[in-house]
């Protein structure tokens, strides 16, 4: 044991997001001390979790701060009937290679096309050890409410599969925009939008109205995430909206209010080909503030911005 634990205090001190120190001591979960015989092994959760946690997550915090987000907005976690368990992400083919950086940032998982005709890439883990780090990613470091559901069950299903007793552990901390599960959540299912509104008065045509948003989405059938919508509404200084046709939670953040979200995205940028539409969006932003949008040059360039957008939104 006291081996073991020197182990894992010197994997802390190594720089790099690598699980390759992991490999010689893992056994399907378990750790085998060196010179031990075969037969006897030391069950890897008698080690603190807390230790192990600190493994894996703190070797690249941005990275993994930000994989947790993404992960919330489009992650699965998957049980099949038979009991098999399955970890996905699921994107455009448009935006596949987000799915081989996260391949290539954790070392392992596969990528492969899910189907060619709706054009979509997938990013899966099936193999107990990709399971058993992905556990230790995510295990008290979710916020939505129904991803933390939905880990739960997966998590009791890989200790029965694997006759293991993994403690499952709810997190109550809340996001903040010091971190970069913001930027990852955003990247799974943020929008930046921009609508130009044209209004007469007395038969006088009057200067455009040029409105942009960044809305947050919940997810469908997720009313149990109204208070973590509530507490990113706060923080950006925006409203969570109930919208019934989508039978879930949106925070909208309007044009006034923006200052904090262009904070935040400047010192978290994106990383998906969202990052794109965002740049065209803040362009537009920056225009309509100084009062560009009042110009005809102006405005010609916020169209053509806005063209872009709407193109690369409907790809994405």
């Amino acid at each position: 044991m006291q081996r073991a634990l020197l182990k894992f205090h010197c994997m802390r001190e190594e720089p790099a997001i690598s699980f390759g120190l992991l490999k010689r001591y893992f056994l399907l979960g378990k750790i085998q001390n060196e010179g031990q015989s075969a037969g006897y092994t030391v069950n890897v959760f008698s080690v603190s979790s807390e230790t192990i946690r600190e493994t894996f997550i703190l070797k690249d915090k941005i990275f993994i701060d930000w994989f947790i987000g993404f992960t919330e907005g489009c992650g699965r976690f998957i049980v099949s009937k038979e009991g098999e368990l399955e970890f996905k992400i699921t994107q455009p083919s448009e935006d596949a290679q987000i799915l081989f950086y996260i391949k290539k940032r954790l070392g392992f998982g596969t990528v492969r096309v899910q189907d060619k005709n709706n054009k979509t890439h997938c990013f899966k883990v099936k193999n107990r050890e990709g399971l058993f780090k992905l556990i230790f990613i995510f295990n008290n470091n979710l916020y939505l409410e129904s991803r933390k559901e939905e880990f739960k069950n997966w998590l009791f299903a890989y200790n029965k599969l694997y006759i293991q007793e993994i403690s499952y552990i709810k997190s109550n901390r809340k996001p903040s925009l010091d971190d970069y599960w913001l930027s990852g959540f955003s990247d799974a299912i943020g929008c930046f939008t921009c609508s130009i509104l044209y209004h007469s008065k007395e038969g006088k045509s009057i200067a455009p109205l040029v409105r942009l948003k960044y809305l947050l989405w919940s997810g469908k059938n997720s009313v149990e995430n109204f208070k973590l919508m509530e507490h990113l509404a706060e923080i950006l200084g925006g409203k969570t909206h109930y919208i019934e046709n989508y039978n879930g939670y949106c925070t909208a953040i309007n044009r006034t209010k923006l200052t904090k979200t262009i904070r935040y995205f400047k010192l978290h940028p994106l990383k998906t080909h969202k990052s794109i539409i965002y740049l065209n969006w803040y362009k537009i932003y920056k225009l309509v503030n100084n009062k560009q949008h009042l110009t005809v040059w102006g405005l010609n360039k916020i169209k053509t911005y806005q063209k872009t957008i709407d193109r690369l939104s409907k790809k994405i």
